[in-house]
């Protein structure tokens, strides 16, 4: 059947006198962002009366600048875009015209992100197939066109683009293109002219090619450099390997916005990436996209590196509008007018607040030096960066994280839009105990007693977040992750259990390493009062179990004398 074709927009029909104006594009939707804003929503007409009477902005988000290290608020007009980012300057009558026809999809998109936040309540969505199409298309761009990529995804000489340097050339050649940029605006301009179905079935038509061998040697011998619609390539591995999922957020947690959260991958089957693609659409949503492979991968137990492969989410139920299954139905079914029809009802998985605090950790790993994080509240935001900063497994970010936690520190006042304010927090169990040590109500048969109670109560938390249990989490972590610089090898998994209690007179031998955690950067205060004893005995405990499971750094311990047994 005939390829459907997008309507041709309005948008592009602009004067010649405002369509080359400078612009500045947002590789992150407006709509997206005002999901995030400070203070109430506003429509569209109070924003443009308010500009009119004064002048000012209706809009700010909270934005952290990870090269300045500066936490402000900033309008949403001037946020997550750069000046004349999709400038086609080869098309004389509309150098605007790429930005003109995102703004199409992107009304589409919010139109369908709108229902999507409209169904939260009932834990599922229903949506058609076509407007389906439009959101996979959109979140699909919303990778392509973040401006991180504009100059590496056609760098011939980039290392990643060994295997298409000769079809990129090739396309730069026959085109007249200079740069990658005008490569990658132009390509971003072919994505949007073409449907979904018509990018799906440029992608397959690869695929059926005599050079199909070529296709499965990508990684090893160079693409062909005549092949046709190459990028198609990599929208039908997007939308044709992946299944969607629909994941909220705990109550009283939230999403976090970084520069990079559009596309990001997750996971290794067979050290091959990636199990999913991550897309953030609000504080309480994640548009997610897994892999039809993990399943299968499973089954065969076939090695799996993922830390949200535990959250269970099954495929979309489909209610075809006629009676024929098209299990295997190609894009001209896909394409026919009952097909419109069709409906596809997901289940919206609403996460635990450790599972929240898993998505949130990938996208803070991946914040680049000259990066930035926005958030819908501070006090949340604050939270969940204390969080990751005491997580074993992240200690190499804390540096840039860790300026952040101290920057919402100064900055944080109670919130009542989060359920529990990081810096009124209470945690009664700790407050007792603290309490009846301090006074000599509560004691212990030894000090190693003492350290072993308080830990359990850290290592209990789904959020690390009173002071108290941060310091000590964040020191142990930190001094830990000096001393085991020189140590290779993965971590084992916990073998053993800590003893239930110790005597007196063998409790001494975890408190031998303060000396040696000194000389890592460890700052002990042993003439301090009963809680920093307490405090920097609980540091060296922790310390102990995290070095305990790595075999060289157990090997320094023990074997170099640094820990005492006796």
């Amino acid at each position: 059947m005939p390829s459907k074709k997008n309507k041709k927009s309005k948008a592009t029909q602009k004067p010649a006198q405002t369509a080359n104006k400078d612009q500045y594009h947002h590789f992150i939707p407006r709509f997206i962002l005002r999901r995030f804003q400070e203070g109430p929503a506003k429509s569209k007409r109070e924003r443009r009366e308010l500009f009119r009477q004064n002048g000012v902005q209706a809009e700010y988000v909270h934005y952290w600048d990870a090269v300045n290290d500066i936490l402000d608020l900033r309008p949403i007009g001037q946020v997550y875009g750069l000046q004349n980012l999709y400038r086609d300057c080869r098309n004389t009558e509309n150098v605007n015209v790429v930005e003109d026809k995102l703004s199409v999809l992107e009304s589409n998109a919010a139109n369908i992100i709108e229902e999507l936040h409209k169904a939260l309540p009932t834990n599922r969505f229903s949506t058609k197939r076509r407007p389906l199409e439009d959101l996979r298309k959109f979140l699909f761009i919303m990778y392509y066109r973040l401006s991180v990529v504009k100059d590496t995804y056609f760098d011939e000489n980039h290392p990643e683009n060994a295997w298409s340097k000769s079809w990129i050339e090739e396309y730069k050649q026959t085109h007249g293109f200079q740069s990658s940029a005008e490569t990658w605006v132009h390509i971003l301009g072919y994505f949007l002219d073409n449907s979904h179905l018509q990018l799906m079935e440029h992608g397959e038509k690869i695929l059926r090619k005599d050079v199909l061998d070529d296709i499965r040697k990508f990684r090893t011998n160079q693409v062909p450099p005549d092949i046709e619609h190459f990028p198609a390539l990599a929208y039908q591995s997007n939308c044709g390997k992946y299944y969607t999922c629909i994941w909220q957020a705990a109550v009283g947690e939230e999403f976090v916005l970084t520069n990079t959260s559009f596309g990001l991958w997750e996971g290794l089957i067979m050290n091959e990436p990636s199990i999913h693609r991550i897309y953030v659409i609000s504080p309480r949503i994640v548009i997610v996209f897994r892999s039809n492979e993990l399943r299968h991968a499973i089954q065969l137990q076939a090695p799996i590196s993922s830390s949200l492969v535990g959250i269970e989410q099954d495929r979309a139920e489909v209610t075809y509008h006629t009676t024929e299954h098209w299990m295997s139905g190609g894009v001209d079914q896909r394409g026919s007018k009952e097909a419109d029809e069709d409906v596809f009802t997901f289940s919206i998985k609403k996460l635990t607040a450790f599972e929240t605090m898993e998505v949130n950790a990938v996208l803070l790993e991946n914040v680049p030096e000259d990066g930035s994080i926005t958030f819908a509240s501070k006090a949340c935001m604050l939270r969940t960066a204390r969080t990751f900063c005491t997580l074993p497994q992240h200690f190499k970010c804390n540096p840039m994280i860790s300026r952040l936690v101290k920057n919402l520190e100064n900055n944080t006042t109670p919130d009542k839009s989060c359920d529990t304010n990081p810096l009124e927090l209470v945690h009664f169990e700790l407050f007792e105990l603290l309490l009846g040590i301090s006074t000599g109500n509560k004691t212990f048969t030894s000090e190693y007693d003492r350290a072993r109670k308080i830990i359990d109560i850290v290592l209990g938390q789904t959020h690390v977040s009173t002071d108290f249990m941060y310091e000590i989490y964040n020191r142990a972590i930190i001094t830990a992750a000096y001393f085991l610089e020189d140590c290779g090898g993965e971590p084992l998994p916990s073998r053993g259990s800590w003893a239930e209690t110790l005597p007196l007179d063998r409790s001494t031998p975890p408190f031998s390493l303060f000396k040696t955690m000194q000389i890592h950067g460890f700052g002990h205060r042993p003439a301090g009062n009963v809680l920093d004893i307490v405090r920097d005995e609980a540091v060296a405990l922790l310390f102990l179990k995290v070095v305990s499971v790595n075999p060289e750094g157990w090997y320094k311990l023990t074997r170099g004398r640094l820990l005492t047994t006796k």
